[in-house]
């Protein structure tokens, strides 16, 4: 390795999965920070103890969702997403 060359810190990547269909997929603890999920349908999906921090929850589907534990989740976010009486929500949102 070149003693001159710089090493550039690791960016972190974003997830892009807005329109998507993740109906009943098990996201629990996954990292989402900045993630897009606009517009995606995540009816039932489970998200326990995801971190949301920065991500973008415009028309997100989160009917049923599993939010329980889910981490950096702020009610900003869930006011752009669309919930139900069976949204499980963390103890901080409900």
């Amino acid at each position: 390795m070149n003693a001159s060359a710089k090493l550039q810190p690791r960016q972190a990547k974003r997830i892009d999965l807005s329109g998507s269909f993740i109906r009943r997929t098990d996201l629990s603890r996954a990292s989402l920070v900045g993630a897009n999920l606009s517009e995606a349908d995540c009816t039932n999906a489970i998200f326990r103890g995801a971190d949301f921090k920065d991500a973008v929850l415009e028309g997100t589907i989160l009917n049923g969702a599993d939010l329980s534990g889910a981490v950096n989740l702020t009610r900003e976010q869930i006011q752009h997403a669309t919930i139900d009486e069976r949204t499980l929500l963390p103890e901080n949102l409900r």
